[in-house]
């Protein structure tokens, strides 16, 4: 939903800060109506949507505000990459852990997010996640194991989902795995060259790495020292 929101930050007659995210005229209703579903959730690695207008073409969101951002500010950034030492990275997967679980089994409907990345993951004032951006979030039926689109949305994709349109709880496991490897390795899942050829594949390498045991070769090339030093 990035292309179609704009965000700012503000704060309440109380002082609470929050997130501020406006629709533009092209936002389908749908994702807007995706996103309200997030006032029914409430887990601590979700994030919480506070409030919000609908007003003829007006559409606000209003969220509780996330003071470090997004987590691809941090992932392959040789700067702000060691500021995530092993610790932190260990307690994002935890949490993202714990709310994909809550999304999927515990929520008031099985939810599938569709569209896990490092972007969609938020970091408040102690480096703990929230899972966000629930414009492409389908609710699955208790009798209903997946479903089909013809709208296939989302970065880390299944191949199932990416090539037939299936979705399931399995779509979020997958994007899921990608996370977790970028987050470990500090590496992109997709490293492209100056023409747009992939020259570097994530999940791919790992895979060879794993089937040979040599998953322990997986780069970690920002803070390598300081995975060793905390392991």
């Amino acid at each position: 939903m990035g292309r179609i929101w704009e965000g700012v930050q503000g704060w309440l007659p109380g002082g609470l800060n929050v997130a501020i995210k406006r629709a533009d005229e092209h936002a389908a209703m749908v994702e807007v109506n995706s996103e309200l579903q997030l006032a029914k959730l409430q887990h601590a690695n979700v994030i919480r949507l506070l409030g919000w207008c609908i007003h003829g073409k007006e559409r606000i969101l209003v969220y509780e505000f996330m003071q470090n951002g997004s987590l691809d500010r941090y992932l392959c950034d040789r700067t702000k990459g060691p500021l995530l030492n092993w610790s932190k990275r260990f307690k994002i997967i935890t949490g993202l852990t714990e709310g994909i679980i809550y999304l999927h089994k515990h929520s008031m409907f099985w939810l599938v997010h569709r569209d896990l990345k490092p972007h969609n993951v938020l970091l408040d004032c102690n480096m703990l996640p929230k899972i966000a951006d629930f414009g492409s979030a389908r609710a699955l039926s208790s009798d209903v194991a997946e479903e089909r689109t013809g709208r296939v949305m989302g970065t880390y994709k299944a191949p199932e989902y990416a090539s037939r349109g299936v979705y399931s709880m399995k779509t979020d496991v997958f994007s899921f795995g990608v996370l977790v490897l970028v987050i470990i390795s500090g590496r992109k899942n997709t490293i492209l060259d100056k023409r747009g050829d992939t020259v570097g594949d994530l999940v791919r390498d790992a895979w060879h790495m794993w089937k040979d045991q040599r998953l322990h070769e997986l780069d970690f090339n920002l803070t390598s020292s300081n995975y060793r030093a905390q392991s």
